[in-house]
């Protein structure tokens, strides 16, 4: 009986031990989906998340700044080699390197006894020359008393001569009448070149300057509108240069013009002073014909052999004269050998060799005992000694034409000594060179365009020193406190315009092709974009503080190799690259 029931029993319970077989593995199952589920969905929020931090920025306000950073190397403002005036042996050497001088101080004393020589030498010359003067007076006042009585004796016998032919007809009418046709022949010519062929002449060459001038006027109008199209790019360089060209040529005939006027006046003013010639002379002919007329043939032969005595004496007093040109040369011989004292003076003042400038002694290049060479125009001479004044410094830089472009005269810089890696000092750029620098090579070898300029420190300590490497920082352009986004996160458009994608927190990221990353897309917002550096741009327009947003997608060549970040750039993988980068911390963009 009891068998029979428990056997009953048995059988009732197997459909809910089957039932709970089936049902606990379905649980189970379910309980593994669920938890399947929440872990992809967990996944995905964590892979979003990390998206967004990769890939999205914030729009910040900060300082864009374009700078110009350059090394070269410490300079004395002066630095002067000290060299000597007078050739010898370096009797005394004063200074040694290191020593401190002042203007004036003696620094050498070269051996005298050679320009004592040459002083003494030229003291006895000048005597020489000064006694060739005194004996040059002595003759001069002799001859001066004789000459002076023999010319007014003639000209006693030329007035008694004058008087007796004044009543004496000799001369026929015809001679006066031919002299009279002579004469009136030449003022006439000279009146037809004066007011009829000269300015025939000098209007046609007036004209010729104006019309090379106006020619000139329009090869410069030409020229400004050929260089205003290439700017614009409308035509080529070559038509620019063309343009050049013709102004030049312009210029030329213009010059040419010029000079053929001035010539043209040159030889008027020459036929001009001809053609009076002639006309004395032809009034010269006339006078004289008409004195013949009323003297003697015998009277006047008389009357011509005293003139020609008076001319005799004139001469003779005439000879006088080139005796006092022949005591102004000697005169002039004195002067030059006392100049040449003098000199021997200085030269001997020379031998003391004094500091022209207040300084340090940084070299010394001869000792005591040595032989040195005079500075003169034949000979460079031998440095003693080289004196620099500290009193201001300036760093010596080479910058390439971009950016030498963006300096200006009296712009501060900053520097840094590498010496002195704990100091700071200021400076002002004082000197930009006009030309490049001749054969300036870039690091590969490749020739670039360089330019010398100059920045003087506003402070100079004692622990400065000259050939140290200094770096110095100029920043041409800087905006401060304005709006800015990282160059990663800024697109341009093929026609230069900007752009930037505004992320949308509810966009869904696509799945991405096999091999890359997935990627928030955003939205194209188009920006107004100011200046530019090596980690941000300045934004103008387009966007507000706080805005997030993302990478642009990339359109450039792939990159190779390792790449350069700067500061708000992140790293990227390999074969992406950010849509606007600056290669030069100097680059600037301006819309």
């Amino acid at each position: 009986m009891a068998l029979g029931q428990s056997k009953n029993e048995t059988e009732l319970m197997k459909p809910w031990k089957i039932a709970l077989m089936i049902l606990i593995p379905l649980l189970v199952i379910v309980a593994f989906g669920f938890m399947a589920n929440s872990a992809q969905k967990m996944g995905a929020v964590k892979s979003r998340e990390d998206l967004v931090k990769s890939s999205v920025t914030k729009v910040t306000k900060g300082d864009v700044a374009i700078r110009v950073v350059e090394t070269g190397s410490l300079q004395a403002l002066t630095t002067v080699e000290v060299k000597s005036q007078v050739g010898g042996r370096v009797a005394k050497l004063l200074v040694d390197e290191g020593d401190y001088v002042e203007k004036g101080d003696l620094i050498a004393i070269i051996d005298p006894q050679q320009t004592e020589l040459q002083v003494q030498q030229n003291q006895a010359q000048l005597e020489g020359a000064a006694s060739s003067v005194r004996r040059l007076d002595v003759e001069i006042a002799q001859r001066r008393v004789t000459a002076k009585t023999n010319l007014e004796r003639a000209r006693l016998q030329v007035k008694q001569l004058e008087r007796e032919l004044a009543a004496q007809p000799a001369i026929t009418n015809s001679t006066i009448r031919s002299a009279e046709t002579g004469y009136t022949t030449a003022q006439k010519a000279y009146d037809l070149l004066v007011s009829v062929t000269e300015p025939n002449q000098r209007t046609q060459s007036e004209i010729a300057v104006q019309d090379a001038d106006n020619n000139q006027k329009n090869a410069q109008v030409e020229r400004d509108r050929q260089q205003g199209l290439y700017e614009k790019g409308y035509v080529s360089k070559r038509e620019v240069e063309q343009a050049e060209l013709n102004l030049q040529l312009a210029g030329t005939k213009v010059r040419q013009a010029k000079e053929a006027l001035q010539r043209l006046s040159n030889e008027q003013l020459i036929v001009r002073q001809q053609a009076g010639e002639r006309v004395a002379q032809a009034k010269a002919d006339l006078d004289r014909a008409k004195a013949n007329a009323i003297t003697d043939p015998n009277k006047r032969s008389a009357y011509e052999v005293a003139i020609q005595n008076v001319r005799d004496a004139e001469i003779a007093l005439k000879d006088v004269d080139s005796l006092i040109e022949q005591k102004r040369g000697s005169q002039a011989n004195v002067s030059q050998i006392q100049s040449s004292l003098n000199d021997s003076l200085r030269l001997l003042g020379e031998t003391e060799v004094r500091a022209p400038i207040a300084g340090v002694v940084t070299r010394r290049y001869v000792q005591m005992g040595e032989l040195v060479n005079a500075l003169s125009s034949f000979s460079a001479g031998s440095p003693l000694v080289k004196v620099e004044d500290r009193s201001k410094m300036y760093v010596k830089l080479e910058i390439n034409e971009i950016d030498v472009a963006r300096l200006t005269d009296d712009m501060s810089s900053s520097i840094t000594i590498d010496a002195l890696p704990n100091m700071e000092f200021s400076g002002r750029v004082t000197k930009i060179s006009p030309a490049q620098i001749e054969n300036a090579a870039a690091v590969g070898g490749d020739p670039v365009v360089k330019y010398l300029v100059e920045v003087t420190l506003d402070r100079v300590g004692k622990e400065l020193k000259s050939g140290m490497s200094a770096k110095c920082e100029m920043t041409p352009v800087k905006a401060s406190n304005v709006l800015r986004v990282p160059l990663a996160y800024l697109g341009e458009e093929k026609d230069g315009t900007h752009f930037v994608m505004m992320y949308d927190p509810k966009e869904v990221v696509k799945p991405a092709k096999l091999g890359e990353k997935p990627a928030l897309v955003g939205k194209k917002v188009v920006v107004k974009v100011g200046i530019k550096d090596l980690a941000y741009a300045e934004i103008l327009s387009g966007v507000k503080d706080g805005d997030q947003v993302v990478k642009p997608p990339y359109t450039g060549p792939q990159r190779k190799g390792m790449m350069q970040f700067g500061p708000g750039d992140e790293e990227e993988p390999e074969g992406e690259g950010s849509p606007s980068s600056s290669s030069s911390e100097s680059t600037m963009e301006k819309e």
